[in-house]
């Protein structure tokens, strides 16, 4: 992992802090959505030690370590890309008895 590529910073993900953490391990990789524009994904910090965190990459991301860890993840870097799974259709909720006016 290039050093460039190893700096996550912003203040929404270190929680309005101003400070750096390098990124220790990328894990679980998968497409979050059918477009294959984004990808979920674990990783680990110095910052937060072995604590997992979701991290969700796109190639259209703001943050410039966005782009490069999606860039890194299509490139096959951190293992393959599970598939897209869509969530559960949930079923509207119905009231026995309703009167629709």
């Amino acid at each position: 992992m290039a050093t460039w590529r190893a700096l996550l910073c912003g203040s929404a993900f270190l929680e309005g802090k101003n400070m750096q953490a390098t990124l220790t391990s990328i894990s679980n990789p998968r497409w979050a959505n059918v477009e294959k524009t984004i990808i979920d994904c674990e990783i680990t910090t110095s910052q937060f030690g072995a604590e997992i965190l979701p991290f969700t990459a796109s190639q259209n991301d703001v943050e410039a370590h966005g782009r490069a860890i999606f860039a890194d993840l299509v490139a096959g870097t951190y293992g393959p890309i599970a598939a897209y799974v869509a969530p559960p259709e949930q079923e509207q909720p119905t009231v026995d008895g309703a009167q629709t006016l």
